[in-house]
Order: C-alpha cells, then sequence, then structure tokens
C-alpha cells in the first residue's frame, strides 16, 4: 500500500480513537467492549507509528536525504502528545468543576484519561531511547536548539501569566464570578501545557529547517 494512502487511512482513524476514547461522554460497554475499543485503538495508533518509523528508515536510507535525528523525533512525539492532552484538557475542564467551584467527582475520571496519555507517551520515549543508545543524541547544534526552544516557552508562559494578572488586577469584580477556584486551577494548568507545547513545537520546526537546508 503507498505511503500516502496509510497516512490517509490511519491518521483520521487515529483521531477518532482518541475522540472517543477521551472526549466522548462514558458509555458503559462492559469490561468486554470496553477493552475491545482500547485494544483497537491502541491497534491503530501502532499501525501509525509503525508507518512513521518506516517514512523516517527510508528517509535515513536514501543518501540524498538527511535523516530525522532524535532530537526531532522527540520533539515531534512531544508535540503531538501535549497538544492531544491540551485539546483533552481544553474539552473536558468544565466538567472538573463543580456547582460550588470547587471540584467536581468526574475529575477522578478525567485525571486518569490524562495519566493514560502521560503513561503511553513514556512508553514511546522508553522505546525510542533503546533504539537511540547507538546513536550520538545530542551536540552541540541540539543545544542550541533546546535553549530557543526553551527561551521561547518561557516568553509564552511569561505573557500567559502576565495576561492572567493584569485581567485579574483591572477586570471588575462582577466580571470575574467565572473565576471560581477550580477554574483558576485548570486555566493555569492549560497555560503550563500550551507553554511546554510551545517549546516542542519550536524545536521540531527548527530541526526541520535544518535538516531542509542541509
Amino acid at each position: 500500500m503507498p505511503m500516502f494512502l496509510r497516512y490517509a487511512i490511519l491518521v483520521p482513524l487515529a483521531i477518532l480513537a482518541f475522540y472517543v476514547l477521551f472526549v466522548l461522554p462514558d458509555i458503559d460497554l462492559g469490561w468486554l467492549g470496553g477493552l475491545a475499543l482500547l485494544a483497537g485503538a491502541w491497534v491503530v495508533w501502532y499501525l501509525l507509528w509503525a508507518t512513521l518509523q518506516k517514512s523516517v528508515a527510508a528517509a535515513g536510507a536514501d543518501n540524498a536525504a538527511v535523516p530525522v535525528s532524535p532530537g526531532e523525533q522527540r520533539a515531534w512525539i512531544g508535540l503531538a502528545f501535549t497538544a492531544a492532552i491540551l485539546v483533552y484538557y481544553a474539552l473536558r475542564a468544565p466538567l472538573m468543576v463543580a456547582a460550588d467551584g470547587s471540584m467536581a467527582p468526574e475529575a477522578s475520571a478525567i485525571g486518569k484519561h490524562i495519566g493514560m496519555l502521560v503513561a503511553g507517551w513514556l512508553v514511546v520515549m522508553q522505546v525510542l531511547r533503546r533504539r537511540w543508545l547507538d546513536k550520538v543524541e545530542e551536540d552541540e547544534r541540539d543545544r542550541g536548539i533546546q535553549a530557543r526552544a526553551c527561551n521561547w516557552a518561557r516568553i509564552g508562559l511569561s505573557v500567559f501569566v502576565l495576561g492572567i494578572a493584569m485581567m485579574f488586577a483591572f477586570s471588575p469584580l462582577d466580571r470575574l464570578q467565572w473565576a471560581r477556584p477550580m477554574t483558576v486551577s485548570n486555566l493555569l494548568m492549560m497555560g503550563l501545557i500550551a507553554s511546554s507545547m510551545l517549546e516542542y513545537a519550536v524545536t521540531g520546526v527548527a530541526y526541520w529547517r535544518d535538516r531542509r537546508s542541509a
């Protein structure tokens, strides 16, 4: 099957699997149905991951192409997972706030789903570290890219915090009725996740530009 056709099939299926597992309201399918749904989602994600690895291997085998470095792979994977966590958090954050502004009972289940995403991220990174054992993972270029990306993330987070502070300082109290403890907590967490996503995005783009110019 051509590579573009694999992506055309697997990418929508991977997004659909994420939506069904993490975005749709909880539906009781029984333990067997839930297990089958989870297994199907992981199969789709694995096939997409295997296709990505095949594309990377093909690029590395092509003498005219510059292979994708471990740093760039790590950046794109981090970007994908942080984006998924941020989207899920943004969609489910209102359900985590109770009527009195405290933590709602649904927050526990939402936290477990986020934990599943983080656990999947850690598993993928552990598998990749084993493949990178024989490669030089970091050099001066990597450190320079990481420093620039961290600087962008720090600036983004600083702007976000400054915006929140200015909003609280200059908004009338009657317009801050929404700012209850759990809502503010969710907002700060989303800002932190977004700054991490920005760092991975800047890192991936920097590697991609260097690879294209090589």
